[in-house]
């Protein structure tokens, strides 16, 4: 955030410093006589004392008018915040069917196959706000038929968060995705190796079948697609939540846990797919 704004200010400074050169260029023009009828041209060549002259100017208004930086470091953030959400948005829909692929995920809800919205969540296992968004996951996978849920490992947090997706991923084989994912998101603190063991063993989950699994080529291919996508994305945080129409009508982006957010896409998706 503090680059941003520094690259924020810059644009500002540099902007304002355009703008004294063209005014100042332009009144150097208007006051120099026309020597023929053909329209003059205005000079941007200034002496070392014309730029010194110029950058005084802008200096001077800018001390005295000290919002201006504010307010061009404001649009200039929000202009990018625009742009990123467009991005996202645009790969998220040229990846939807990726994202959607069983393979690299788990898919859940309380009727799947007649859903009409998907909700995918890209989550890291230490995320403090995917943890926090756990119990509205959880009400709209057994309460809502319209809407299924794809898991989706992000592991970008810790070291420790690599072996939990893996781990996640494997208990597939065993369909125990589900209980140890929510066990993994409702445990506190770190997750090592023998604390996932532990809580996957409170589960019913065997211990050696599952090592053995998370060793299987679609586990890492897994994460590595999800890492791909979420860099077309440009998203470099958990949680991310794309909310789609399975029928194309619709399709967003939701960054971080904003759950107000979030529940009012699901209902526009759903909106888009009854028309």
């Amino acid at each position: 955030m503090f680059l941003s704004t520094k690259l924020g200010i810059g644009a500002a400074l540099i902007g304002a410093f355009a703008l004294g050169v063209n005014v100042i260029a332009f009144s150097s023009a208007q006051e120099e006589p026309s020597q023929s009828k053909a329209p003059s041209r205005i000079s941007t060549s200034f002496s070392d004392l014309q730029e010194d002259e110029i950058r005084q100017l802008v200096h001077d208004y800018l001390m005295s008018n000290p919002e201006v930086i504010i307010e061009a470091v404001n649009e200039y953030s929000a202009r990018q915040r625009q742009q990123s959400a467009a991005l996202a948005i645009e790969s998220a829909a040229a990846n939807l069917s990726a994202l959607l692929d069983p393979a690299h995920g788990y898919i859940t809800g309380k009727n799947p196959k007649k859903a009409t919205v998907a909700v995918i969540e890209l989550y890291d296992y230490h995320c403090t706000f995917c943890k926090r968004a756990t119990p509205l996951i959880k009400e709209i996978t057994a309460g809502d038929a319209s809407v299924k849920i794809v898991f989706r490992e992000l592991p970008i947090l810790r070291e420790e968060s690599h072996y939990a997706a893996e781990i996640s991923l494997a208990a597939r084989d065993q369909k125990k995705f589900l209980p140890l994912h929510f066990a993994m998101m409702d445990a506190k603190g770190t997750l090592t190796k023998e604390r996932i063991h532990s809580l996957a063993k409170k589960q019913g989950i065997n211990i050696d079948k599952l090592k053995n699994s998370r060793t299987k080529a679609e586990v890492a291919n897994a994460i590595m697609e999800t890492h791909r996508i979420a860099a077309d994305m440009g998203i470099d945080g958990t949680p991310a939540f794309i909310v789609a129409a399975l029928d194309g009508s619709y399709i967003d982006v939701v960054t971080g846990f904003r759950p107000d957010e979030l529940i009012e896409k699901i209902d526009a998706a759903k909106q888009a797919a009854k028309k």
